[in-house]
């Protein structure tokens, strides 16, 4: 899946060349009988031009659909990441980390101390990583479970370019990074969120 921006629907660029074939065609058809006076040949020209522009134009959108020039997903990934990031140490429990995710309602933690990044842990992580395998929630550690490295995307690339990195690396969450500091963390479904 290449991810280019928001694409239009058929239906809808269809909807649109029929309408703006109905106010041309009638222009058209208007001039032809304002210069010829023959009904006849105004009904003529005006049903061939509306058939054949309307298949031109629907085809001439189709093309310029797939054509990623100029578009791009508004917002910035400042106005959708959550910020401050809720962060852990390497060294916290696992079960201090779950309480640390109910109270804040986050399905993810940074984990870093100070201004090192190590990487991140989410729900998935835990559940995979502790509770499938049996581990004490109290005894295990943080830095055991996480997912490293980190991966970042710096808070002034384009929401398109993010999407883009999720998809390459077939991720859903990011921590976003301003001069090396993790401001924020952004998530596939806070993405979806702002766009609907």
């Amino acid at each position: 899946m290449n991810i280019k921006g928001v694409r239009e629907e058929h239906k809808r660029s269809a909807l649109k060349a029929i309408s703006w074939r109905i106010i041309a065609t009638s222009t058209t058809m208007s001039l032809v009988y304002i210069l010829t006076g023959q009904l006849e040949l105004t009904a003529g020209v005006g049903i061939g031009e509306l058939a054949l522009k309307m298949i031109f134009y629907f085809l001439h959108e189709r093309g310029w659909n797939r054509v990623t020039f100029g578009r791009s997903l508004r917002g910035t990934i400042k106005s959708v990441m959550r910020s401050p990031p809720i962060t852990a140490l390497p060294s916290d429990s696992v079960s201090n980390l779950v309480q640390k995710m109910i109270t804040f309602d986050i399905g993810a933690v940074i984990v870093s101390d100070g201004d090192k990044h190590y990487g991140l842990v989410t729900e998935r992580d835990i559940l995979e990583r502790v509770l499938e395998a049996s581990k004490d929630p109290t005894k295990t550690l943080v830095k055991d479970i996480m997912s490293s490295p980190l991966t970042t995307v710096e808070y002034n690339k384009s929401l398109t370019d993010l999407l883009k990195i999720m998809h390459d690396k077939q991720i859903r969450r990011l921590a976003v990074i301003q001069e090396g500091e993790a401001i924020g963390i952004i998530t596939e479904r806070r993405i979806l969120e702002a766009l609907i």
